[in-house]
């Protein structure tokens, strides 16, 4: 009995090794485990990721019905360029100048009649 007892616990403190050594392997448990308190390898994982610029390239739908007319007068209005026309579906992408504002661009446009919706241009990522 008193050798099953030994075995059990050097397999117990054998997969108690293992388990530490392995979630200590994680890059990110490790920034977050870091932080001065609690949250600031959060803080500082989330500053990192909002440092990604910013597109000030716009997909740009519109219903078909209505035609892109009103929407490329609305792109030259407001001082933007025109950099493609799709042919698969009713979007244009326009580029908005450097000196405005993304955010302001996109609620002009969408009360622009005939457009369905404004996206920023991106890359989507899955995992």
């Amino acid at each position: 009995m008193k050798k099953y007892f030994q075995v059990s616990m050097l397999l117990m403190s054998l997969l108690f090794i293992q388990s530490t050594t392995a979630s200590a392997q994680c890059p990110i448990k490790e920034q977050i485990m870091n932080g001065d308190d609690g949250g600031e390898g959060l803080a500082r994982i989330k500053r990192e990721s909002e440092k990604t610029p910013v597109s000030h390239t716009l997909i740009i739908f519109f219903d078909k019905k209505t035609g892109n007319k009103p929407l490329l007068k609305a792109i030259k209005k407001q001082g933007c360029t025109l950099l493609y026309k799709y042919k698969e579906f009713s979007a244009v992408a326009a580029k908005v100048d450097e000196k405005h504002d993304v955010d302001r661009a996109i609620a002009e446009f969408r009360k622009v009649k005939g457009v369905t919706s404004v996206n920023k241009d991106g890359i989507m990522q899955t995992q």
